[in-house]
């Protein structure tokens, strides 16, 4: 099982003149797999001395841009990606730019976790929260249009588990009746049934 995980987001602004693209690439929002990724959790330490930015997370061919700003508040992680100069880059960059892409995606290992409760009445429901210390890897741009919600999938493409990282409730201690009381109790129903 892999432990990197993914989310989307959506192209904000394109300026073609310095080559720069906006995007936000993380929200705060429920997705549709029930997990909410708190924005103020970002660990952002070891991406921002390698701030690459790849196509479709395929980290086998040379990255098509880099994050030269990244943004975070209590909604959303946004950045600013300024976009190489060679074949791929430019390919990605012009369909960002003629609106074909817009969608982006980012691989990150998860941290600390707790289930909560949102919502209220018939609405509510148990969550998982990526409260803090996921570490963000790499941003990429992905043909796949961008979920409102954040659609969160696994590294692998596999759907995420969540019960992986929620801690299930202890099992209530079954005591095995002692050696009296299981004697006690296979008299008692024998005797009940020889006086039926």
């Amino acid at each position: 099982m892999s432990d990197r995980l993914e989310s989307f987001g959506l192209v904000r602004k394109v300026e073609e003149e310095t080559r720069q693209v906006t995007v936000v690439v993380s929200t705060g929002d429920i997705a549709r797999d029930g997990a909410i990724i708190e924005q103020s959790g970002w660990n952002l330490t070891n991406y921002e001395r390698n701030p690459v930015v790849l196509w479709g997370h395929n980290d086998r061919e040379l990255p098509i841009a880099r994050t030269i700003k990244t943004m975070v508040n209590e909604r959303e992680m946004v950045q600013v990606h300024e976009f190489a100069n060679h074949r791929r880059a430019n390919e990605v960059f012009d369909l960002v730019k003629g609106g074909f892409v817009n969608a982006t995606s980012v691989r990150w290992t998860p941290g600390q976790t707790e289930v909560r409760k949102v919502g209220t009445g018939k609405e509510a429901r148990q969550v998982l929260v990526f409260t803090r210390g996921h570490e963000l890897l790499e941003t990429s741009y992905v043909p796949i249009p961008a979920d409102p919600g954040a659609m969160v999938v696994r590294a692998d493409g596999s759907p995420l588990d969540l019960a992986a990282f929620i801690q299930p409730d202890p099992e209530p201690e079954v005591r095995e009746p002692s050696f009296a009381a299981r004697l006690v109790a296979g008299f008692h129903r024998k005797e009940t049934k020889d006086n039926v």
